[in-house]
């Protein structure tokens, strides 16, 4: 097996970059953590992958996010982000575009006063992707040698692997290029389930 690339890595551990700057601020701020079951409830029916399901689980309110705009890792800035949605109050919520960097300019968010204002808009969040030429990625994605296996061997952050497996050109055959090495990696625990569900999500909606 081919050794795999070295990984640009981060000097302490990440998080989804807007997310953890709500949760800080939130905490800062002393702001209520906002849940919604009836949110819950359609976003993952329409296959939006939900802060519920990761391990640990909501502890600072609910969020929910939209794999298939999740961008491939080692971006020229920030981290690979996936539009989300996350509630504000008890019934209004926030959206924001996957952008390259991280960041949330007043063009990627959207405000909205109630959950049917927020479903009106699912159609447009979910056929979002971020322009050809908006981001870079460094070394162009997986060698030609480089498999799944490596990527689940060599990448530890999370959000990292689920972007790099929704986009890696998986072969057609059962080889170590194909996505049966990613199955296999979950019935063996080198892939944790939540992580199988994003890319599941997210290739599904590619």
């Amino acid at each position: 097996m081919p050794k795999s690339k070295p990984r640009k890595k981060a000097v302490s551990k990440k998080k989804q970059a807007r997310r953890a700057e709500h949760e800080v601020n939130a905490l800062l701020r002393g702001e209520t953590a906002y849940f919604s079951d009836e949110a819950e409830a359609l976003l993952t029916a329409r296959g939006w992958i939900s802060e519920r399901d990761q391990p640990g689980g909501p502890d600072q309110g609910d969020a929910w996010y939209w794999m298939p705009s999740q961008l491939q890792a080692y971006l020229e800035e920030g981290e690979p982000v996936p539009t989300s949605i996350y509630p504000s109050s008890e019934s209004t919520f926030v959206s924001q575009l996957a952008t390259p960097d991280g960041s949330v300019p007043p063009v990627a968010q959207t405000e909205y006063d109630s959950l049917a204002e927020l479903e009106a808009d699912l159609d447009r969040l979910q056929a979002y992707r971020v322009p050809d030429g908006e981001w870079t990625v460094l070394g162009g994605g997986p060698s030609a040698e480089e498999t799944p296996g490596d990527l689940i061997d060599s990448i530890t952050e999370e959000w990292e692997l689920i972007a790099e497996l929704i986009h890696f050109p998986y072969s057609s055959d059962a080889g170590a290029r194909s996505f049966a090495v990613v199955e296999q990696a979950v019935q063996d625990g080198r892939l944790t389930e939540y992580a199988y569900r994003s890319i599941l999500a997210g290739r599904a909606g590619k």
